[in-house]
């Protein structure tokens, strides 16, 4: 395994805004030898006439006809990245000078197929609240595809990317667990830093968001014995998200006291507030049990 140089993937689709400030981090790294493989999943905006205006030899651009989906794209990134180790990021992140010395250095030995760096919303001191904490990665406790680099023998050994995962928005954690389900192991290194971009939050990316816990009987069934590798949110293997539970059954009671306090954090989108409080919880509860029984299993 060379851990001199590197293949930097970066999928993109119609998110131009943010490409324009993801490039230039990635251009800008401590790395000595590293290339950016950009794919351009079918953007109908600018993004074409951007990619195209950039010249520089560490940039290669893939386009796709038309949109394939984050797991196909990353599919053709792999497919056409040319070193041993292959670091991923996505459109909307910003990544440190250091990030990819980091994340590579994390490869101590060929057994360790993946490693996960630490994803912030914004910077390292923005105190985020929800739903800026869904894109967050403290402690590079979960293995995001906004941070994470694997040997790129794992995926000649597990395949790549499954895009049935899409709709959960867990591509990324199948990917991590199969390759440990397959017998590499991983390494968490919190000093390779990437910052999320500020999103605009929507009611409907919201609540599309609420379906990623219905996952986990899923993984459960596929991987019952390497689901939990990274510490999902799963108590005793059942309840998934426990804390739901208690947040519906004090709803009554909190939710005007967490009203007074968002208003108090300067936070003024009444919709988002009440998304979350209590539809965002009720309709990831339906999520799960929905799931559970679409695959047969005692989960809660």
């Amino acid at each position: 395994m060379d851990t001199t140089s590197c293949s930097i993937v970066v999928c993109t689709y119609n998110r131009l805004g943010y490409l324009k400030k993801c490039i230039p981090a990635l251009l800008d790294i401590n790395f000595s030898q590293y290339e950016i493989v950009v794919v351009d999943d079918g953007s109908s905006d600018n993004t074409v006439d951007f990619l195209n205006s950039l010249s520089n030899e560490k940039i290669r651009v893939i386009r796709h006809a038309y949109n394939k989906g984050l797991s196909e794209a990353r599919n053709t990134g792999i497919a056409n990245a040319r070193y041993d180790i292959i670091a991923f990021t996505d459109d909307d992140c910003v990544v440190t000078k250091d990030w990819l010395t980091a994340l590579v250095g994390g490869f101590e030995n060929e057994n360790i197929g993946l490693v996960i760096g630490q994803t912030f919303y914004v910077s390292k001191d923005y105190r985020g609240y929800f739903p800026e904490r869904l894109v967050s990665n403290k402690d590079a406790k979960w293995p995001m595809g906004c941070n994470v680099a694997y040997q790129k023998k794992v995926f000649d050994v597990c395949g790549g990317f499954d895009g049935d995962f899409f709709d959960y928005n867990n591509e990324d954690s199948e990917m991590a667990i199969r390759a440990v389900s397959k017998g590499f192991s991983f390494k968490r290194v919190p000093n390779a830093i990437v910052s999320h971009q500020a999103m605009d939050w929507t009611v409907k990316s919201l609540l599309r968001s609420a379906v990623n816990a219905s996952v986990w009987p899923v993984l459960k069934k596929k991987y019952p014995h390497h689901y939990q590798v990274f510490g999902p949110p799963v108590k005793y293997g059942v309840i998934v998200n426990p804390k739901d539970y208690i947040y519906i059954l004090t709803a009554l009671i909190f939710i005007p006291l967490l009203f007074i306090r968002y208003l108090m954090h300067g936070k003024r989108d009444i919709k988002i507030f009440f998304t979350k409080w209590p539809v965002y919880v009720v309709l990831r509860r339906y999520y799960v049990y929905k799931e559970a029984i679409r695959q047969r299993l005692f989960m809660l």
